[in-house]
């Protein structure tokens, strides 16, 4: 008998506009417990282990330095991770709760 496939976490996607970005950042200031903040600074290769402020994030996606960051994060007792690439159309989100 086969056992059951793991349950794969719910995962959501939006692209957001510059206002709609500076406005997620505001709500993960506020609404949020950060636990880490990682930003890609290069199309291919390993994301340097290390941890920057949202603020920080907030102005390298917004002036270029950073490809994208991932936030993780804690909120109404889960703990979540916001993904955010860059994209010309705007910034690509993808979120999933990692509790699963």
């Amino acid at each position: 008998m086969a056992e059951p496939a793991p349950q794969l976490p719910d995962v959501q996607q939006a692209v957001l506009d510059a206002p709609t970005r500076e406005a997620l950042f505001r709500d993960l200031a506020q609404c949020t417990q950060i636990l880490a903040v990682v930003p890609k600074t290069a199309a291919t290769g390993m994301v340097a282990e290390r941890s920057i402020s949202l603020d920080d994030a907030r102005a390298g996606l917004a002036s270029g330095a950073f490809r994208g960051v991932q936030v993780h994060y804690r909120y109404d007792h889960q703990t979540w991770c916001d993904t955010l690439l860059s994209t010309p159309a705007g910034a690509r989100l993808v979120r999933l709760s990692t509790d699963r």
